[in-house]
């Protein structure tokens, strides 16, 4: 299970306190019905127990100790790896960055960092405790043999078939929860879908239709989780069947020794307790299940953590440079889709290129390109000459900012909303008042320093909130994905102008959904699925491509 035991290494201190504590309890617990036959001996031949008893009475505290330290190192253990887990995860998700978020559902991400890394920590304190209470129960046969070979080969032979029942349900366990948490995840991913959309389906009157589809894998959940208690079910009385048969078989034959005067009345009642000890390893079921769930959560967080990111991060330094765009035969292929097919487009320093296209022709796809947040399949972009894949990620987040049609604010105020990810020299009241978002800003009850979650934005103020942002960022090259939507024409009309004359100089890339924003562009690339169609101004292509007039007429472009 190098899933699960590979955890033991995310709290080397814990695990060991955990371990030490749990062979400590276990090795006391072997000596104590060593203890108990002295005492018994000592007290039926007539002698003093009082030696006896003090050591039975030490061990039996001793244990009492070491098990409550393994119950705090094991729940310290736990919350360490849980901890080591969730950093990893997050870490992992923004390393996968845009491909691995396309992969992944935000419902199954969601499951895998709070339930699976949840219940995968508390496999470290489960492993320690079958492995040491199976190294017990193998001590105790030892045990049993010393005291008398017949009673240790009576045990050998009925305990083979109860190891080997214990040892296919956890491997049946393991690939039926692995099965359960699977479509757990697909549920959950149906459901954060459906929240994102809530007030559509509210609107559409589609509560109903949403309930079933979220809940569509029900019955496939239910009937892997029943399949799974199944095998406990099965397990259970087949073990404990087994245990009770071997358990008469092992006194029979501890019996018939002491009436034939080979074991002493002492001895036959450390056997009763020695064979407690070594049917420990048939009594590991509820935990060997709890392993066998942490195990398959674990599996599938070791499976997000082993993804290697398809997002190539370099080493290069970015020259100094106007901030020309190359992309040269780039293509790109999601799944089964081909998006971009060869594009080849030249955006000049400082210009504005506006890419119009129909829904689905590949535009978004185009702007995260050319800040590397996507790596094409075929092709090369390049910025001021430079391969973007070569490029050092910090001088390439430096270089590229982006403006999206639904930003998402982070930080505590608005000053910092603005400034998020240029904390030290962002320019935040200038940014915001090319963004056309200085006067409502100033409206606000504390200004700039207003919270964001006392702050009552419309759509259209936080995306001017976020072109604030991309404005702040300072980049040579500056990409605006349908990121004035939510404005209107006039807020647009006065937002284009302050961008020209506080932009100046910086190359846009701007993905465009209507005719004023192409209009107001330098140059127009006009993309059909996946291809270059066109480049030239918004007026030449208005006046001789009447497919690109119908982009617009159709309200294809939105």
């Amino acid at each position: 299970m190098p899933a699960t035991a590979g955890l033991l290494r995310l709290a080397p201190a814990a695990a060991a306190g955990k371990t030490a504590a749990t062979v400590v309890a276990a090795a006391s617990g072997l000596l104590l019905p060593a203890a108990s036959a002295l005492v018994l001996d000592r007290i039926l031949a007539g002698d003093s127990a009082t030696a006896a008893l003090l050591a039975f009475t030490g061990l039996l505290l001793l244990r009492v100790l070491a098990e409550w330290g393994g119950e705090i190192a094991g729940i310290s253990a736990a919350t360490t790896v849980l901890g080591v887990l969730r950093h990893r995860l997050v870490r992992q998700v923004f390393a996968l960055g845009v491909p691995g978020t396309r992969r992944h559902p935000v419902g199954d991400l969601l499951a895998r960092l709070t339930g699976n890394a949840a219940t995968a920590a508390n496999a470290l304190p489960y492993l320690v405790e079958v492995v040491v209470e199976t190294i017990a129960a193998g001590c105790g046969l030892i045990a049993l043999w010393l005291i008398d070979w017949r009673v240790g080969l009576a045990f050998l032979i009925g305990a083979l078939p109860v190891g080997l029942v214990l040892q296919r349900s956890m491997r049946t366990s393991t690939s039926r929860f692995a099965e359960y948490l699977g479509h757990l995840s697909g549920i959950a991913a149906r459901l954060t879908d459906a929240l994102a959309g809530s007030r559509t389906i509210r609107a559409c009157g589609a509560q109903n239709r949403e309930v079933q589809r979220i809940l569509a894998p029900m019955p496939e959940l239910a009937r892997a989780g029943l399949s799974t208690w199944d095998v406990l079910r099965a397990v259970s009385w087949q073990v404990g069947f087994a245990q009770t048969a071997l358990r008469v078989a092992v006194l029979i034959v501890a019996g018939a020794g002491v009436a034939t005067g080979r074991i002493t009345p002492g001895e036959f009642l450390a056997v009763t307790l020695y064979l407690t000890i070594a049917l420990g390893f048939a009594q590991q079921v509820d935990p060997l299940m709890s392993l066998a769930a942490a195990r398959a959560n674990a599996n599938r967080v070791t499976e997000l953590l082993a993804e290697r990111p398809t997002v190539h991060a370099g080493a290069t330094a970015l020259p100094a440079g106007p901030g020309a765009l190359s992309f040269r035969g780039v293509s790109v292929r999601l799944d089964d889709r081909l998006v971009l097919d060869a594009v080849d487009l030249e955006v000049p320093a400082g210009a504005v290129v506006a890419v119009v296209g129909r829904s689905g022709s590949g535009k978004t796809t185009l702007g995260l390109l050319a800040g590397g947040l996507l790596d094409p399949d075929a092709g090369a972009v390049l910025l001021d000459g430079v391969p973007v894949r070569t490029l050092d990620p910090a001088a390439l987040r430096d270089a590229v900012g982006y403006a999206f049609d639904h930003p998402v604010l982070l930080g505590e105020t608005i000053r910092e909303a603005i400034a998020f990810g240029r904390p030290e020299h962002a320019e935040v009241e200038r940014a915001a008042r090319i963004a056309q978002a200085e006067d409502f800003i100033r409206r606000l009850p504390a200004g700039f320093d207003t919270r964001l979650d006392g702050a009552p934005l419309s759509g259209g103020e936080v995306q001017r909130l976020g072109l604030a942002r991309a404005v702040a960022h300072d980049g040579r090259v500056l990409v605006l994905d349908d990121a004035t939507s939510s404005l209107d024409t006039i807020t647009e009309a006065k937002l284009a102008e302050a961008f020209t004359e506080g932009l100046a100089g910086r190359t846009r890339l701007v993905i465009a959904h209507r005719t004023v924003t192409a209009a107001r562009a330098d140059l127009v690339a006009w993309l059909d699925h996946g291809r270059i169609r066109a480049v030239a101004p918004h007026h030449t292509l208005w006046e001789t491509q009447p497919g690109y007039r119908a982009v617009f007429v159709a309200g294809g472009a939105g």
